[in-house]
């Protein structure tokens, strides 16, 4: 018992993914069903899986477990958070339901605006003002703060935000009824815009701090629920969370700000990608993350996974920017593409063909899996080309079954217009992956990026057999699917430092900079970063820290965000400058010549590197001879079935190349190699594909 192992988890809408990292560095996986009834029980279903399968026992589990979950998001679009509160500035408690009065749908005039979350008879105002520079004008009575905190609680509220005017400024109002309610209903959770999101914008604080307050007491109980069952089947490893700005927190703080998990499981995917796309030496990869729900994407430039504060939860249409809650706060910049392998393939009132967006998930699941789903899903489809064996289970959690996906097929959507079944499912794979390049390269182009040149890294369950089609239709010439590829996020999870960040908001001109206050601002800022770092375990000398400044030419209504130096001096004004100039010409194409330029918000970033991952151990897995077979696979591309081998990713040989088609199997996933394409195995168990250049879209 002398090795001793990480453990991590990954909850997704389908399945859950488990993986133990050795500290010699095997890697050990697992993918179970979810159970959103009850979460802590595939989990551990996953953790026993691989300790006996590998004569393993529990007690080496000693290290860190590292979780992400979809739980907060769900809560969040199915709207069964808890009963919340808002107190705002009187006048101001409309600004959630005002918002930014932005028409999503430009034709559409009676499109409705995002749902505010909190009804009006649940939002209350106190008599209190501050000014822009954080002085107090007006200050509340404790009196009236307790009338309000009773007002609310009486209406049924369960959880209560604050957002005050100017408080990224001075909280000193918002902590006063912090206070209060600490003292008369201290088993009400709380939060505070200034703690949540510190910077301007009224409506964009509001939602993060409602949201925040809106999941904080499921989270809460969520998170204990897992801990506590980690611990009563033996478990005693410290509990860490993804959060979606591609670090991990401890549970306490996981509990506090909860909106931070927002999009834990996709972030800690990317986080593999990126760890992944350095091993191969390929700095600028598009991540292709395509499970049971869901498609995503994000693109990797430079080793280093792109982050946003322009994020949207909880949209009214998935793919129309502003139809969803604008949350401010970090998050890897993933995009959502396109639909699941538990998507659900429908007909809609014209008579076409169409994809989700609902899905089957892990209850009943795609007509295949046998557990009671009728209806046709991309799963359904890529079994009826061959991409999957028909005589196979999904990681031993599911045996496929192909005629129920056929009679499903043929009963919705090959019988209603007039094909075949193989037509039928050709077409719901050509028309997922046709959605999901398009919706890639629109990312790209928007980030100033011409994806042509990326190479599409492809993971989760679904990612290895669309992203042959997803790359031809992109305009991709190469793909590279990482080992373990079905269970890759959670494999991220363990790659993921701990991080923290925070931000403020004081403008200022950079003409007249007064470089002192801002340095004293900066240290200010890290000295709290430093506090959370070190409450989570983290000693000093592994601390680092990143500072960034959103900045733009004066007159412009947003920022864009802009590296700073590691001090705060006048010697730095043009250099400060041109990064301001090169961050925007990349994005936008071109600089403007002598223009005034200011910032509007500074945010610093800690974090440390708590991985000991070292690459090609951590990546191997346990490799057995596999007899190579055939089947018959469908390509879109020659519109014909080919037979094709059917090859186990322990009979390729490290470093010599092969001809397609092929299908490959990974535990949890396969890999489709089209006719001509050229594959391999590198040194780190990627294995690497080569397009046919006449198979290009």
């Amino acid at each position: 018992m002398d090795q001793s192992y990480r453990f991590a988890f990954d909850i997704g809408g389908t399945f859950t993914d488990c993986v133990l990292l050795g500290s010699e560095g095997s890697l050990l996986t697992a993918k179970v069903l979810s159970d959103h009834d009850n979460v802590v029980g595939p989990i551990l279903a996953g953790l026993k899986q691989m300790l006996q399968t590998n004569g393993l026992d529990i007690r080496q589990v000693s290290d860190v477990v590292v979780g992400a979950t979809t739980a907060v998001t769900n809560l969040v679009i199915e709207r069964k958070g808890a009963v919340t509160g808002l107190i705002t500035t009187k006048g101001f408690r409309d600004v959630i339901e005002i918002g930014r009065e932005i028409r999503y749908d430009l034709y559409d005039l009676t499109a409705p605006g995002p749902d505010p979350v909190i009804p009006r008879n649940l939002r209350a105002e106190i008599d209190e003002r501050l000014d822009a520079a954080g002085n107090v004008l007006r200050a509340p009575s404790d009196s009236e703060i307790e009338q309000v905190i009773g007002d609310l609680i009486s209406r049924g509220a369960q959880s209560i935000a604050v957002c005050l005017l100017h408080s990224f400024t001075n909280p000193e109002h918002e902590q006063k009824v912090k206070k209060v309610l600490m003292r008369i209903a201290p088993q009400v959770p709380i939060s505070l815009s200034s703690e949540v999101l510190g910077e301007l914008r009224e409506y964009e604080r509001s939602v993060a701090t409602v949201l925040n307050a809106y999941v904080m007491p499921m989270v809460g109980s969520y998170l204990s629920t897992i801990e506590n069952g980690l611990r009563a089947a033996g478990v005693r490893a410290t509990l860490r969370i993804m959060q979606s700005n591609g670090g991990v927190i401890s549970r306490e703080l996981g509990e506090r700000m909860p909106i931070r998990m927002l999009e834990s499981g996709p972030a800690a995917g990317a986080l593999g990608a990126a760890h992944a796309a350095k091993l191969a030496e390929m700095p600028d990869v598009l991540a292709f993350d395509m499970g049971g729900t869901t498609a995503k994407a994000c693109l990797i430039a430079d080793g280093k996974p792109s982050v946003t504060t322009d994020f949207e939860a909880a949209r009214l249409q998935r793919f129309k920017k502003g139809s969803g809650l604008p949350v401010r706060l970090p998050t890897v910049d993933l995009i959502e593409i396109g639909a699941g392998g538990g998507s659900i393939a429908h007909i809609d009132s014209t008579g076409l063909l169409k994809v989700g967006p609902h899905s089957a998930g892990s209850n009943p699941g795609p007509a295949c899996y046998g557990l009671g789903g009728q209806r046709p899903t991309v799963t359904d489809a890529a079994l009826l080309m061959g991409y999957l064996d028909p005589q196979g289970n999904l990681s031993g959690a599911v045996t496929l079954r192909p005629d129920l996906a056929q009679a499903a097929m043929y009963e919705h959507i090959a019988k209603p217009l007039g094909m075949s079944v193989i037509e039928a499912a050709n077409g719901i794979h050509r028309i997922v992956c046709e959605h999901m390049a398009a919706a890639a390269k629109i990312h790209a182009v928007e980030k100033g990026q011409d994806v042509r040149r990326y190479t599409l890294l492809a993971f989760g369950g679904a990612g290895p057999i669309h992203a042959r089609e997803v790359a031809r239709r992109s305009g991709c010439n190469e793909v590279l699917v990482p080992a373990n590829a079905g269970v890759f996020s959670a494999f991220g999870l363990l790659v993921a430092p701990i991080k923290v960040d925070t931000v403020r908001t004081r403008f200022t001109r950079l003409e007249s900079i007064d470089w002192g206050a801002c340095e004293a601002l900066m240290i200010e800022m890290q000295a709290y970063l430093r506090d959370q770092l070190r409450s989570a375990g983290v000693a000093d000398e592994q601390m680092r820290f990143r500072r960034t400044a959103d900045m733009r030419y004066v007159g412009q209504g947003f920022e864009v965000e802009t590296e700073l130096p590691a001090r705060l001096h006048a010697g730095e004004l043009s250099a400060l400058e041109s990064r301001f100039n090169h961050a925007y010409e990349a994005l936008f194409g071109s600089f403007l010549n002598n223009q005034k330029t200011e910032i509007v918000n500074w945010r610093v970033e800690g974090y440390a590197n708590i991985s000991s991952v070292s690459g090609k151990h951590a990546l191997a897995v346990n490799r057995h001879a596999a007899q190579t077979r055939t089947r018959q696979a469908y390509f879109p591309d020659i519109q014909a079935f080919v037979e094709t081998p059917v090859i186990h990713e322990s009979a390729l040989i490290a470093g010599q190349r092969y001809e397609g088609p092929a299908l490959i199997e990974q535990a949890g996933s396969t890999v489709v190699v089209g006719p001509g394409d050229a594959y391999g195995l590198d040194a780190y168990g990627n294995i690497r594909v080569t397009l046919n250049r006449r198979s290009s879209h």
